[in-house]
């Protein structure tokens, strides 16, 4: 029997590394190819382990079938094909085994394993500890699942006179195993997921390294004959007529273009927070939204602010802050194309304080929130991707947190959390 939970736990681990060689080099997971294959992989797996069954009683027997399928239906995040894939393979094997108590391990099968499904949207790709405890939960419920369909073998055979130390000590093993196998197999999962994240993280690193590098040497280099240029432009202005006066104007807003973009370069160069004071965030945001409801109005955009507290305090750097507020709220602005609002709230949670930025915008899909962030990406056609970049290197600086929210159509919420201070500090 040992020599058959040994198997079981090798074919169990085995999809989760055939998973994680495809995922680390084709980043494939929002195709459906990928989640196909991932499917059958893992469905292959549930019915591996059917082909090497431990009898516990008569044709009654055991297997950890369910742990594949449950890894699979809750590490596919949101994903609901590959689950339906593999459980649809293991049910067609399990009424091609035919045999007495087909429909009895069916059931068992389908109670086992359904429930996974409900999960499917509660949970978020950063959220290990619930992935974990919720997989452990599943691992409980199926064995309690299949403890009852072992009685309900023995009623429908009229064994229930016949149960002997033996079979306790089977169930007692595979229960075991089934416990053993579900931590083993969420331990590699939540282990791969670490090291592509940090993978990811390091990749982005070396990135951020070279253009901050770049904006160090180049930048300032630039920024000299740029302000040579357009003081002679200014100067060239006052002694021209009405339309060479348009022109000169189309190109100064350009130089002041070309000057904000150098701005964030030198911003990214160095996004550390040089006067770190205490600031109180209702009061901020209040003089920060003030700067930003011109610009609205003249989007036709709607720009609120709900904070009731008057004592959420950090510690922060009050110019770079507001920088990242003001960018996260014109983005907001520049994502709704007609009509809206954009909404602030701040407020205290766990010791941190929250500010919410909310609009009523497109939005933004899924693959593009997974690469907001990364060097040059942008979602504006004349935009450069440094602004959200700049804002990600200084909420960094704070030691503070930044999420994003987003669904096409739906409109987008960012969420930015930072170490609550105290007033005297």
């Amino acid at each position: 029997m040992i020599n058959q939970l040994l198997i079981h736990l090798i074919i169990i681990c085995f999809p989760i590394f055939i998973q994680q060689f495809f995922y680390s080099r084709n980043k494939l997971i929002n195709r459906i190819s990928y989640q196909v294959l991932n499917g059958f992989v893992f469905g292959a797996s549930s019915i591996l382990c059917m082909a090497y069954p431990i009898y516990v009683m008569g044709n009654f027997h055991g297997d950890l079938r369910s742990i594949p399928l449950i890894v699979l239906i809750i590490y596919s995040y949101e994903y609901i094909l590959p689950g339906i894939i593999a459980l649809a393979a293991a049910i067609i094997y399990c009424l091609c085994m035919g045999g007495d108590d087909v429909f009895l391990s069916t059931a068992t099968l389908l109670l086992s394993v359904g429930p996974c499904f409900f999960f499917l949207k509660s949970l978020r790709k950063k959220q290990a500890a619930r992935r974990m405890l919720i997989c452990m939960n599943l691992s409980i419920y199926s064995v309690i699942v299949f403890i009852l369909s072992f009685f309900v073998y023995l009623e429908i055979n009229s064994y229930t006179n016949e149960i002997h130390s033996d079979c306790i000590f089977i169930i007692s093993i595979l229960a075991a195993a089934s416990f053993i196998g579900m931590g083993v197999s969420i331990l590699l999962k939540e282990h791969f997921i670490e090291t592509a994240y940090l993978k990811n993280e390091l990749e982005r690193s070396e990135k951020l390294k070279i253009v901050s590098q770049i904006a160090a040497s180049v930048a300032h280099e630039v920024r000299n004959p740029l302000t040579v240029v357009k003081g002679f432009l200014q100067l060239l202005k006052e002694s021209v007529d009405d339309k060479k006066k348009d022109y000169l104007n189309i190109a100064l807003s350009e130089l002041d273009r070309a000057e904000y973009i150098i701005s964030d370069y030198l911003n990214l160069a160095k996004p550390q927070a040089d006067q770190l004071e205490v600031i109180e965030i209702s009061e901020f945001l209040v003089h920060t939204l003030e700067i930003m409801n011109s610009y609205g109005l003249i989007q036709n955009v709607q720009i609120h602010l709900n904070c009731n507290q008057t004592d959420l305090y950090i510690r922060a750097d009050k110019p770079k802050l507001t920088q990242v507020i003001l960018n996260l709220i014109k983005n907001g602005v520049e994502a709704i194309p007609d009509k809206g609002e954009v909404t602030v709230n701040a407020y205290y949670y766990k010791e941190e304080i929250c500010i919410e930025i909310i609009d009523t915008g497109k939005g933004i899909s899924r693959e593009e929130l997974e690469q907001l962030g990364t060097v040059f990406f942008t979602t504006k056609e004349t935009g450069t991707g440094l602004g959200i970049l700049v804002t990600f290197r200084i909420v960094e600086a704070l030691k503070g947190k930044i999420a994003f929210q987003s669904e096409l159509g739906m409109g987008t919420k960012v969420l930015l959390k930072f170490p609550a201070v105290d007033q005297l500090k």
